[in-house]
């Protein structure tokens, strides 16, 4: 997809990011409300969860943006693939969304299939409920205490970027829980990211000590490489892994789309990331990701991946 084209799914990120108020009182499935914690201005989960990104309206336009711009790269909201073992047309079918955050992606595919059936789930009550597609439904759960649905339930379920979610020992179980409410002959969609590089040598110091900090707190850095043997030891049968790679310092729109959220992710991710870099003030922590932006466009120029991996639960 060009440039043209980006720039269109930007003026559609920017009409979606007008439509979701999170201030709005949710109605949700369950009848409780997500909890947050307050980091230096910044509202973050307050969950059992280990995932260390905000949760409120600056991260929350990160996340629309991020999603336009992994639309732009895949060449579309999912692998085309999904269509040779399922209809996007028919009625029956259900799609689950786990992790939907802001519910860009949901709303997204709601909007290109009107017939289908849509459910969101995330830990916390970001979603839209105001405006929304009426085949779209959302509600809160979490992935590693048992989603609220019978089992077999979903034709299709699409996952992104748990990287940050997860615990290394967290995968297989997710995994597993997944394959309970998938259908016999239903396909999970899973896109991860790597870690940024190579690069200068700043870019590629900087990839060690991210690595380094997610390892430190249980996660696993390399999971997009990881997740195709994963999911067949979990009984998936792999049907497709495309990985799509971005030069962080081109000049065309989708490049810079990806430059801005990987300097957002980093500026949203401070409370977290500041210790482990012993960065203990706002000024040196600011120095480093102007150095971040800088670096990311000096030749050599750095690069960060994305891996969108296709499976299918055996009939």
């Amino acid at each position: 997809m060009g440039a043209s084209s980006f720039s269109s799914l930007k003026k559609k990120k920017i009409r979606m990011s007008q439509q979701i108020n999170t201030n709005v009182t949710p109605s949700f499935s369950s009848q409780e409300k997500s909890e947050s914690n307050m980091y230096e201005g910044r509202s973050y989960h307050n969950t059992d969860s280990i995932y260390w990104l905000p949760n409120d309206n600056e991260e929350l336009d990160r996340l629309i943006g991020q999603h336009f711009a992994l639309k732009s790269l895949f060449g579309g909201n999912f692998n085309t693939k999904v269509l040779d073992y399922m209809s996007m047309e028919d009625r029956t079918t259900k799609v689950l969304d786990c992790g939907c955050g802001p519910g860009t992606w949901i709303m997204d595919v709601a909007t290109e299939y009107p017939n289908i059936q849509l459910t969101g789930i995330d830990i916390s009550d970001v979603f839209p409920t105001s405006i929304r597609p009426p085949n779209v439904n959302f509600c809160l759960g979490n992935l590693l205490e048992r989603l609220p649905f019978e089992d077999n339930t979903f034709d299709f379920i699409h996952v992104r970027l748990f990287i940050a979610a997860l615990r290394k020992e967290e995968w297989p179980l997710a995994l597993e829980e997944l394959f309970r409410v998938l259908k016999p002959g239903g396909i999970l969609i899973s896109t991860e990211c790597s870690q940024i590089g190579p690069g200068r040598d700043f870019i590629n110091e900087f990839a060690i000590l991210i690595a380094k900090f997610m390892e430190s707190r249980g996660q696993e850095p390399e999971i997009a490489a990881m997740l195709p043997d994963l999911l067949v030891s979990k009984g998936y049968e792999l049907i497709d892994s495309v990985k799509q790679v971005i030069n962080l310092g081109a000049n065309d729109s989708l490049s810079r789309e990806f430059l801005y959220d990987v300097i957002n992710l980093t500026r949203n991710a401070k409370p977290f990331i500041a210790p482990h870099l012993n960065l203990t003030t706002d000024q040196e922590y600011n120095d480093m990701v102007n150095k971040l932006t800088i670096e990311c466009q000096k030749e050599p120029q750095a690069q960060w991946s994305f891996t969108s991996t296709v499976a299918r639960k055996p009939l």
